[in-house]
């Protein structure tokens, strides 16, 4: 009988890693950075150079999975290392907690996502190459850019078209997130299934993709969710914004703006980007983006309208301010000092960075109240609701299911038949 084991996520929202076994043969779905467990590695407190899986490892944050990774990766650690040939890892999305990892898998293991998800990765590492040399650059995506280890090999997986591998025949399946590429898998061996969301909405752009999911994983023998919402209490956890009022709620700023408006968002979310260029562009503005946003984006493959900003531009910029949308990094705030601000301007944070709570994002407020400049904050999370979370497992109707990222997993309270198991780390599950 095949079993199922969690290799992170357990009790803790990110680097969920779901593995499938049955008569040696291995599936894994995601291989991401752990969150701590040990609690020791914070910047500037990193891994040593060279030696990053295996103190990870050492330390208790990363999973002792043998023959997955490469056996120089793993010297010291007494963990095996090199490829069983049985083993193969499916990426559900290109999100570090996800993907951060699999630079160190052995060679021989295949590796396979959504091409959006390599194209992710690709860009990624364009921009960790442009940082090496320009030291201006500023690396600061929310997560890390450069994956460690080597650039390993991942091959497209085309949706809805099953995959055999030993005793096992995976499907991926499109399902909503924010980022492009995410997807959810169906893991069948012997007659039975196990699903995976990986990370998974209902108030985004492609509910319908998450219903086609649902209704291919109805009856599946294992459910595994991801539930980083459960136990949240928020009005905007409990009702989320979608994407397209943040869209409305863009256009009616532009609308509403005689001055120039600044903008941060997340480079990952490409379909808002996107949104937003169309938006900008109805309202005869032009986005003009720093050069560490347009090298990720023209590497993705974005290379419309993208328009970069410099020095040289100020004078233009000052001179019709209702002309541009200008995207900002921390390090270009003290730009505002030379651009023609007040309260006719605006500053939309759109979940980019910094972070409001933040240090970086305290200093910004300040500058902002310094000139004057009013602040508007749109966004919209990439996980489900907790309602959306049991509206899932409800179209899934699993025999059982399983939370995942989440730090309160026994808030999900499945409808009977479907019973819920709070996993433990590691432990073997019988399908």
């Amino acid at each position: 009988m095949a079993k199922v084991s969690f290799w992170g996520g357990v009790g803790t929202t990110g680097s969920s890693k779901v593995m499938v076994e049955e008569d040696g043969w291995r599936v894994l779905c995601d291989l991401g950075w752990d969150r701590p467990r040990s609690d020791l590695y914070h910047h500037p407190v990193d891994p040593r150079p060279g030696r990053e899986l295996a103190d990870r490892l050492r330390a208790g944050d990363a999973p002792w999975i043998p023959h997955l990774f490469r056996e120089e990766a793993v010297v010291g650690t007494g963990l095996a290392g090199g490829s069983d040939g049985r083993t193969v890892l499916f990426i559900t999305h290109a999100h570090v907690d996800h993907i951060g990892l699999i630079g160190w898998v052995d060679p021989v293991v295949p590796i396979y996502a959504a091409k959006e998800t390599i194209a992710i990765r690709d860009a990624l590492n364009a921009v960790g190459r442009a940082a090496q040399a320009d030291p201006t650059f500023e690396l600061i995506f929310a997560e890390k850019v450069m994956l460690e280890g080597e650039r390993p090999y991942m091959l497209p997986m085309e949706a809805g078209r099953p995959l055999s591998f030993g005793p096992f025949t995976v499907t991926r399946y499109p399902v909503d997130h924010d980022v492009p590429g995410a997807s959810g898998y169906i893991v069948e061996s012997r007659g039975r299934r196990v699903a995976y969301t990986g990370d998974i909405r209902l108030h985004g752009r492609h509910t319908d993709w998450v219903k086609e999911f649902c209704h291919q994983a109805r009856g599946a023998e294992v459910l595994a969710i991801e539930g980083t919402t459960l136990g949240a209490k928020s009005a905007e956890t409990e009702d989320p914004v979608t994407e397209a009022h943040v869209d409305y709620v863009f256009g009616q700023i532009l609308h509403n703006t005689r001055g120039l408006a600044l903008m941060t968002l997340r480079p990952r979310n490409i379909e808002r980007i996107e949104a937003f260029d169309r938006i900008a562009r109805s309202y005869d503005r032009t986005i003009l983006w720093s050069k560490e946003f347009a090298v990720f984006l023209k590497a993705y493959g974005i290379d419309a309208h993208m328009v970069t900003y410099s020095a040289g531009q100020l004078e233009n910029i000052k001179a019709s301010p209702n002309r541009y949308i200008l995207q900002m990094w921390p390090k270009d705030i003290p730009w505002m000092m030379d651009l023609s601000l007040g309260p006719d301007s605006v500053f939309i944070h759109a979940d980019g960075e910094p972070r409001l709570s933040s240090p970086a994002g305290r200093s910004l407020q300040r500058w902002l109240a310094q000139y004057h400049v009013p602040l508007r904050t749109i966004g919209s999370r990439g996980h489900g609701s907790p309602k959306a979370i049991h509206q899932i497992v409800e179209w899934i109707k699993p025999q059982v299911v399983y939370p995942i990222h989440t730090h309160a997993p026994e808030l999900l309270e499945p409808s009977p038949p479907t019973i819920r198991i709070v996993p433990e780390y590691g432990r073997r599950y019988d399908v």
